[in-house]
This record gives C-alpha cells, structure tokens and sequence, in this order.
C-alpha cells in the first residue's frame, strides 16, 4: 500500500519536471503551481483593463463640440410658394449643414485628433451663458428670421418692397434715454414730427441742440401703451454741438400688403442663418421661368441681409467637404471665407460672393438666366 501511494505522488509531481530545470520536492512543486498560475491570470487582467477602457472612452463626455461635414439638401421640394406660378427647376440650389455633436465621448475625441475635417470647440465657446436648449432654440429662431428675410429680399430683388416702416424701436438705451425709454419701447414721432425710420429718427434729432427738451410719441412693440416722454437732449463726445439721445435705433418693419407671393420653407430641424444666400436663391428659381442655375447643381452657403449683403457662416471647411463629395457642380460662399474653402475644395468649383447680385451673375456664368429675373 505505501509502495501504491508513492507511485501515485510520483504521477502528481512528475509534470513539474515541464516547469524547473530539475526535479523539485513538493514544496518547491507548490511554488512553481502558483508561479504558473499567476501567469494565466495576466491574460484575463488585461482583458478585463481593456473592457474597462473601452467602456470609459464609449460612456465618458468631455466638454466640447464636435463639428463635421454635414449634408447637402435641396431646396426645392421644401418650399411652398402661394398667389403665383411656379417653375420646377431642372437644376438645383441646395444648402449645405454642418453635423454638430454636443455630447464628445473619448472615441470622437481621439478620433478627431487625426481627422482635420472635424472641428473640436470647447462647450464654453458655444454655450456661453445658456445652456444646451437656449442654444437650440437661439439657433431656430435665426433660421426663422434667415427664411422671412430671404423672401423679402427675392421680393425686392424682382422689384417690390416687402415691408413698411413703422416707427423705430431700440435695442439699447444709455445715457439722457436711460429709465425714461426702454427697448421695449417704439418712437413714432419727435415734437409732433412723424419718424418712421432710423434715417429719420437722426435727422429730425440733429434739427436740435444739446440741452433742448424733445417730447417723444412712443408706444409699446405690440402697438399698445402710447404715451408721450419728455427727454433732455445730451451732447455727443466727438462733438458736443450735437444732440444725443443715447438709444441704439432699429427700424419696426411690419410686412407689406399686396405682395405678389406668400413663400413658406420647410428646413426641419435645421437651425442657424447660414441658408440665407441659398434661400433667397432657391425662392427666385421657383418663382421665375427658365433656369436660374443653368441645370447645374449649386450648394450654397452665406447669411443674407436685407440689403443682399451675403455674410460669413461658420463651418466653411466641414461644409467645403460636405459640398465636395455630394459632387456638386458649383459652390457659392462667403467672400471673405473663401480661401478657407478652396483650402478643402479639392477639384469642386468654389466661388466667393459679397451679394446676391454677385452669386446671380456666378450663376449667369454657368449658363443660367440669372441676371433675366422677372415674375411672367
């Protein structure tokens, strides 16, 4: 029986020998099982190390903004046009977006380190003082605004005026104004003189001297609360000879009557000015016979104002891209950023433009009848 239990011990110890240069005695034996042990725990501490990365990178958010190369959509199909005929275009006008990311995890992160045509803003810069919402409803009333302005100014473009001035509000007060107007206030006459715009405003205020008390015709924005203010007319610094009210003017506008069309656009989700160009554009090649773009496809991007100044945008590289590879045959930016854009256009056909009259005549290039425009 001790000879059996020997031969047994011996079959237990005898794959030490794959481990030690020699024959160990069963204590050493129990080392080297630990040593071994250890060994094929290593694997599984990595494995679990790596699950653990991979989650903090997926799951963490760092404080920023990732900017990339948005889409490229056409305008036509989203904008409804009323009181007129329209011509449905065989080319297009199209606006271009930039994809906004405001939650970064630890991939995008890193992942934008190497790809130049993503844009890292920290959260601060865009955020400000409002948070995540404010951002996106500050961001949808732009884009409300950039629709009504790019009809008016197609309206003007063919030769009528959209609006009708009707007094003139504020957007700031100091100085003599200070807790006797407030920008919720609108002037509409100084001293029995009706002003209903901002040129108006300053002359009529220049017609007096500093020290001179001005009685003021307001009411509210809304037309409610008239009532009349008295104010002590200041001096201005650089020159003291001349009377100073102390407001920032902006003209009321309400929207004209008999107009030729009603325009209603349908941009989705989509915030921001940038379409402003590409609206106006789109606007004027609906509601005009022939072919604005030559039947070329046209991406555009650039704020408009009333008087069809185009202005900067932001994300004119990632756009470029978007433009790019939507394989569009021309596209419109800002003047002012176009070196930005050719710096990522590659073989697309950029060209800046100050006004809407500089893009009509870029487009009148391609073939189009830009520069012909007129309602049948």
């Amino acid at each position: 029986m001790v000879r059996e239990e020997e031969s047994i011990s011996e079959v237990v110890t005898a794959p030490e020998m794959l481990v030690g240069d020699e024959p160990a005695p069963v204590a050493g034996g129990s080392m080297s099982l630990r040593r071994l042990s250890g060994q094929r725990r290593w694997p599984a501490v990595l494995f679990l190390l790596g699950v653990v990365l991979v989650l903090v990178m997926t799951f963490i958010r760092l404080p920023y903004y990732a900017f990339s190369p948005g889409s490229v959509n056409p305008l036509a199909d989203r904008i409804v046009v009323t009181g007129v005929e329209t011509f449905a275009p065989e080319g297009e006008v199209m606006f271009t977006t930039v994809s906004q990311d405001s939650s970064v995890n630890g991939w995008e992160y890193l992942w934008a380190q190497f790809d130049d045509s993503v844009l890292l803003l920290d959260q601060d810069l865009i955020l400000g003082n409002r948070d995540r919402g404010e951002v996106r409803a500050f961001n949808l009333a732009l884009m409300r605004v950039s629709k009504s302005t790019a009809v008016a100014v197609a309206l003007q473009h063919l030769g009528f005026e959209p609006f009708v001035a009707t007094g003139v509000g504020m957007a700031s007060v100091e100085g003599p104004a200070e807790g006797l107007l407030t920008t919720d206030d609108v002037i509409r006459s100084i001293n029995g003189v009706r002003v209903d715009t901002t040129e108006e405003l300053v002359v009529e205020i220049r017609s007096y001297a500093p020290g001179e008390t001005l009685v003021f015709a307001v009411e509210a924005v809304d037309g409610s609360f008239p009532r009349e203010v008295s104010v002590v007319m200041g001096a201005r610094e650089d020159d003291p000879s001349v009377a100073f009210l102390g407001i920032q003017p902006q003209t009321r506008t309400e929207d004209a009557p008999g107009m030729p069309f009603n325009a209603h656009v349908n941009t989705g989700a989509v915030g921001g000015n940038s379409a402003g160009l590409a609206l106006t554009l789109s606007v004027l090649d609906l509601v005009t016979p022939g072919e604005l773009t030559g039947g070329f496809q046209v991406a555009t991007t650039g704020t408009i104002s009333l008087s069809g100044a185009v202005g900067p945008i932001g994300g004119i590289e990632q756009k470029t891209v978007a433009a790019r590879k939507a394989g569009v045959d021309l596209f419109l930016v800002p003047v002012g950023e176009l070196d930005a854009a050719l710096s990522r256009a590659g073989d697309l056909n950029v060209v800046g433009v100050a006004t809407l009259d500089e893009a009509l005549v870029a487009l009148a290039a391609l073939g189009g009848n830009a520069l012909e425009l007129s309602l049948p």
